[in-house]
């Protein structure tokens, strides 16, 4: 007998016919309980028949189901397992053929550019290397081949090891002919390759007062302010009515001009082009004079309109009484100005005078150093005091400063202007360099200053 599976259609005609039979029932016979009875029986029978019909499920899934038979087809899980596990080994070797793939064609890549970059490195980042005209001969080719491509090797022969070393020389035919020089016929000098060691600064003293000094920025070309000054001391009242003591305080306008410090220089536009270094070389020259001078001026400067008002031309002058060296009279100094008021944190003297200082010894026929010892110099300072040593300063000369009276304005940080538009240059192909700074001092209290000779009198 034709037996069928198990699935949803055949459920679903089951139910139907079920439910169907009881209605027909209904609607041709009258409805009483041996009607009712008869439908119900025959729907049992239906699902009976229908249940025998169904193809029994032989595998190990029976279970508490096994009545009802087989849902659907037979899924094989093993034989998908071992599909899917074929299908993942397939991808896994396609991945692995990509990456073997890729990996090769990087290496590839990367023997071209490294080809183009010693291409580039022979022609100069130019086109000279076809520029016959000015072609270096054959040693210097060689040797900036083997710098280039052939270290390794040519290394080994060096050693005195057997092997090969293989020289690809980039140059035409006239390099056969010339040797080192400018590629002109008689051109007979020996090859040679001089060791290049850049662009060389000249010497700049260093800067130390203006780190030093306290700054603040203006907006103006001049500060002007108040200088305050008092004369007559304070005394007890002895008698009611007696007249108190009288303090008399005036106060000066005093003004700080801005002063400008500029200095230029030519240069030609190629040279500057072809060699960065040597621009910052310049860059660097013209910003150290403009700063040597500005801090020449603030000890010197002479005042006056466009000048700077100097330290030294501010300063109070210091007549010692009880000191006779140089370390003595510039401790009264501190002294004299603590006992005034103020807090002198700064000492600024010439720097063959700190060495005479350095080189005191304790007595005559004792080689021990008061201010160290050679090998171990003492930091620049005397009297808890620090100090700033200045060519600026005239030898046999110094100053004690209380630095919260003293400000240097800035009204324009250094700067460098370039510019080819200055007289005929731009047809001369040359270059203007400009370096450009404006500055000023400030000096609220003169007293805060004290100037001294280190040189006792006689």
């Amino acid at each position: 007998m034709k037996r069928f599976k198990l699935s949803a259609p055949l459920i679903l005609g089951v139910i139907a016919l079920v439910v169907a039979i009881p209605l027909v029932i209904g609607v041709v016979l009258p409805m009483t309980t041996q009607t009712i009875a008869a439908g119900v029986l025959t729907g049992a029978i239906v699902v009976t028949m229908a249940a025998l019909c169904v193809e029994t499920d032989s595998s190990p899934r029976r279970m508490a189901h096994a009545q009802f038979g087989r849902a659907g087809e037979d899924i094989d899980i093993a034989r998908e397992y071992r599909e899917v596990q074929s299908s993942l080994q397939t991808v896994g070797a396609d991945l692995k053929y990509y990456a073997e793939q890729a990996k090769k064609d990087q290496h590839e890549l990367g023997a071209r550019l490294a080809a183009v970059e010693q291409r580039v490195v022979a022609m100069d980042g130019s086109f000279a290397m076809y520029d016959q005209s000015n072609q270096a001969g054959l040693g210097a080719l060689a040797l900036q081949a083997i710098e280039q491509t052939a270290a390794v090797p040519f290394a080994s022969l060096q050693e005195w090891n057997a092997g090969t070393c293989r020289i690809k020389l980039q140059a035409a035919l006239r390099a056969a002919l010339t040797n080192d020089g400018m590629g002109s016929s008689g051109d007979t000098s020996v090859p040679r390759q001089p060791e290049q060691r850049g662009f060389v600064s000249e010497v700049n003293r260093p800067l130390r007062l203006l780190a030093a000094l306290p700054h603040r920025p203006t907006s103006r070309d001049s500060v002007e302010f108040v200088q305050l000054n008092s004369s007559g001391e304070a005394a007890e009242q002895e008698r009611e009515g007696d007249e108190k003591a009288e303090i008399d305080v005036e106060g000066t306008l005093e003004t700080a001009n801005i002063a400008t410090v500029a200095a230029h220089t030519t240069s030609s536009r190629q040279v500057l082009s072809d060699h960065p270094a040597l621009q910052a070389v310049v860059d660097l020259m013209v910003r150290n004079k403009l700063l040597s001078r500005l801090e020449h001026q603030l000890i010197n400067g002479p005042g006056g309109l466009g000048k700077i008002d100097g330290l030294l031309n501010q300063a109070a002058t210091f007549i010692p009484t009880i000191g006779t060296t140089p370390a003595d009279i510039i401790g009264e100094a501190l002294t004299r100005q603590s006992e005034a008021g103020y807090q002198p944190s700064l000492v600024i003297m010439n720097p063959m005078d700190w060495f005479r200082l350095q080189i005191t010894r304790k007595n005559e026929t004792d080689e021990e150093y008061v201010f160290g010892s050679p090998t171990m110099p003492l930091d620049p300072a005397l009297w808890n005091t620090r100090i700033v040593t200045t060519p600026s300063v005239a030898e046999g000369e110094a100053m004690t400063i209380d630095t919260s009276f003293t400000t240097v304005l800035d009204r324009e940080s250094p700067s460098i202007l370039l510019s080819n538009s200055h007289k005929d240059y731009f047809t001369r192909n040359l270059l203007l360099i400009l370096g450009e700074l404006r500055a000023g001092l400030e000096v609220l209290d003169t007293f805060a200053i004290y100037k001294m000779s280190l040189i006792p009198s006689s």
